[in-house]
């Protein structure tokens, strides 16, 4: 049942968002509240407990303004867009197995990479290219590419080394990449144009990788006997094939990228609906031309089978938080919200309210809400014309929260991915990352008081 909910729910968005069938929105919104209520069943005590806070808050507020019926229901459906994204996505690495480039990665860390340095440098920098199209499905394509190599090479730790470098390197496109869905959610909420945004949050993560090799250098390197790697068994497959297959992928990244910039132009839904729009698309197309076209359709058709009935936490989560946040509005407190940062901004200055904002973030990270759901009740609250900054400034502090969120906050996601794939608790893996992300703070704190 859940599964055919969540589907005709994103098909229906499609439908009302591209076609503009507004006569649909109604529907939308009674399907949503019938997913909370299906998705409540079956999904963790913690997600009930958060998605139950944000909808009595919600109906209080509503109920306290007075809105009717009609009003009340139409506040339901917010956040579909996100979790349509949600779905759509990880389907982008069905090309990346079908065609081997994972097997790519693997040889290319085996055979061209010889100092812990450079290994570093590599891992972080194809988990940022991983990262950049596929999202969170980079994280475990890089950990199985990483788990024969790293052992040739004598680190005290192997799995802090593995989870750190990962983690970093995946975190950084989430500032720019159309697919990351946090850069949609602030461009949607604040109205900037994603192009606008792009370059100066490409360069900031570009800076961010220069900043992970920096601090590297010093605490795993610097000072330490030179660490080498073993010899590697000869390759069979040829120097220049897993380099021609990486290249190929970059290729097909750029494409990909340079597509959703095109049509968000072109048709003005919303750069979340069109990554949404040409996610399976590009997909299929991509595995056709390397000559894959039918193991990816029985691919695509499998995962969304397998993942769809597994949604029911997100499900959950984002449409309560959507319609708190929708509530928020049309009670009119979004306005009471704003004049609470208005004061505390008059207390501490513009600057230091831009700049404590990630630490908010992370704050609520560990209080167990997820920082997309932060990103997006903040995004959707705040006006920039109210707090006396520019969209430009608040869009790229939000995004850069979410960043700082990824790496360091127990309940983010990312780092229960990788207590999945190894095994430590979430705790230490934001101890692990700590370091990092401090340099990354002091980044992004740079970035925005030059914006």
């Amino acid at each position: 049942m859940r599964t055919w909910l969540y589907a005709v729910m994103v098909v229906l968005y499609l439908i009302v968002k591209v076609g503009q069938v507004t006569a649909l929105t109604p529907l939308l919104s009674g399907l949503a509240l019938v997913a909370i209520a299906v998705s409540l069943l079956a999904c963790s005590w913690i997600t009930r407990g958060l998605a139950a806070l944000f909808l009595g808050a919600g109906s209080w507020l509503l109920m306290h303004a007075g809105v009717a019926w009609h009003e009340y229901l139409g506040a339901y459906g917010e956040m579909l867009y996100l979790l349509a994204l949600f779905i759509v996505v990880p389907l982008l690495s069905v090309p990346v197995r079908l065609g081997g480039y994972d097997k790519a990665i693997e040889t290319i860390l085996t055979g061209r990479v010889t100092s812990l340095f450079s290994f570093n440098c590599v891992v972080t920098g194809l988990a940022f290219i991983c990262g950049s199209f596929m999202s969170m499905a980079a994280v475990p394509v890089m950990m199985a590419s990483m788990g024969a190599v790293v052992n040739r090479y004598p680190i005290p730790d192997r799995v802090r080394f593995m989870a750190v470098s990962t983690t970093y390197g995946y975190v950084l496109p989430v500032l720019w990449t159309p697919v990351s869905g946090v850069a949609g959610i602030v461009l949607d909420a604040l109205k900037v144009e994603w192009i606008d945004l792009f370059s100066k949050l490409f360069l900031v993560s570009v800076a961010g990788l220069l900043v992970n090799w920096i601090i590297f250098y010093f605490l795993e390197v610097r000072g330490k006997p030179p660490c080498r790697a073993a010899e590697a068994a000869p390759d069979d497959t040829g120097t220049a094939s897993p380099v021609a297959r990486l290249l190929q992928m970059i290729c097909a990244i750029v494409l990909l990228i340079g597509s959703i910039a095109l049509l968000e132009q072109w048709l003005r839904i919303g750069l979340v609906t069109v990554v949404t729009l040409i996610s399976i698309p590009y997909a299929i197309l991509w595995c056709i031309v390397i000559g894959k076209g039918r193991p990816s359709l029985r691919e695509t058709g499998s995962q969304l089978v397998l993942r769809l009935p597994a949604m029911a936490d997100q499900f959950a989560i984002f449409l309560s938080a959507g319609f708190f946040a929708r509530a928020l509005q049309i009670s009119g407190a979004d306005q009471t919200v704003n004049l609470l940062f208005l004061q505390f901004r008059e207390l501490v200055g513009t600057q230091a309210l831009l700049l404590l904002m990630p630490l908010m973030a992370l704050t609520t990270s560990f209080l167990g809400m997820h920082p997309l759901v932060v990103i997006a009740l903040l995004g959707n609250s705040l006006k920039p014309e109210i707090l006396g900054v520019s969209a430009l400034q608040l869009a790229i502090a939000l995004v850069g929260s979410s960043v700082l969120t990824y790496m360091l906050g127990p309940f983010s996601g990312t780092l229960g991915l990788v207590q999945s794939i190894n095994r430590v608790s979430t705790f230490r893996l934001s101890l692990w990352n700590a370091p990092y992300a401090f340099g990354y703070f002091v980044l992004l704190a740079i970035a925005i008081m030059l914006a």
